[in-house]
C-alpha cells in the first residue's frame, strides 16, 4: 500500500532580538523643500505680526496735536506754506499748536459771525488777551489776519500767503526768529467770504 509520510518539517525560526533599523539619508531636494516651506511660515508669521502690531499701536496711540484740534486742508496748507517761506529765510519752523489753533479759529468765527477785519473785537479783546485768557504763557506774542472774498476756498491759502507776504508787518510776523509756535483758524461767512487768522508765540 503507497502512502505519503506523515511526517512535516517544522518551519525555520526567525532569530529572536531587536529589529535593526536602516537609515536612509534625506534628499537634498526634500531637505529644500523643508527649509522653503519653514521659511514661508516664518514669514506669514511676521508678516501677521507686523499687521496686528500696526492695528493695536493705530488704535491706541494718541491722537496727534493736528487731530486733536480737528485741523482743516486749508489750515494745515497755510502752517506748510508759512514753514516754506522760513526756511527759504533760513528761520526754523513754527511748531503747530492745537492751543493756539482753537484760539485763532474761534477769532475767525467771531469776524465771520459779525462782519469786520480787525485784530481787537468789537469789545476790545487783543490777541494777547485772548490767548493769556486761556493760559498760554508767552514771550512774544504776534498775529496775522485776512478776509479772502474770492469765493474759491480752496485758493484761500495761496491768497492769503500773497497778501501777508506783500504786507512788511504780516511778512515780519511770518519770518520772525523770536516766535516758535503757531495756530492757524478759518471760518466761512454767510455772505461766502473767508477769514483767516494765524497767531504766533514764544
Amino acid at each position: 500500500m503507497s502512502g505519503k509520510s506523515a511526517t512535516r518539517r517544522r518551519p525555520s525560526r526567525a532569530p529572536h532580538g531587536p529589529a535593526k533599523v536602516i537609515r536612509i539619508p534625506t534628499p537634498k531636494v526634500v531637505k529644500r523643500r523643508r527649509a522653503i516651506r519653514a521659511g514661508f511660515g516664518l514669514l506669514i508669521l511676521s508678516l501677521i505680526g507686523a499687521i496686528l502690531a500696526r492695528l493695536y499701536w493705530t488704535r491706541t496711540a494718541p491722537p496727534t496735536p493736528e487731530k486733536v484740534s480737528g485741523l482743516s486742508e486749508q489750515e494745515s496748507e497755510i502752517l506748510g506754506l508759512v514753514n516754506e517761506e522760513r526756511a527759504r529765510a533760513g528761520q526754523q519752523p513754527l511748531k503747530f499748536s492745537p492751543r493756539l489753533a482753537v484760539i485763532a479759529r474761534g477769532h475767525s468765527y467771531d469776524m465771520a459771525m459779525r462782519h469786520y477785519l480787525a485784530h481787537e473785537s468789537p469789545e476790545g479783546v487783543a490777541p494777547a488777551d485772548r490767548i493769556a485768557g486761556v493760559g498760554i504763557g508767552y514771550h512774544a506774542v504776534g498775529e496775522n489776519i485776512y478776509m479772502d472774498d474770492y469765493g474759491d476756498p480752496n485758493a484761500v491759502p495761496t491768497h492769503a500767503m500773497r497778501r501777508w507776504l506783500g504786507s512788511p508787518a504780516h511778512q515780519a510776523n511770518l519770518l520772525s526768529g523770536k516766535f516758535t509756535e503757531t495756530g492757524v483758524g478759518i471760518a466761512h461767512a454767510s455772505d461766502g467770504s473767508t477769514y483767516v487768522t494765524q497767531d504766533f508765540v514764544r
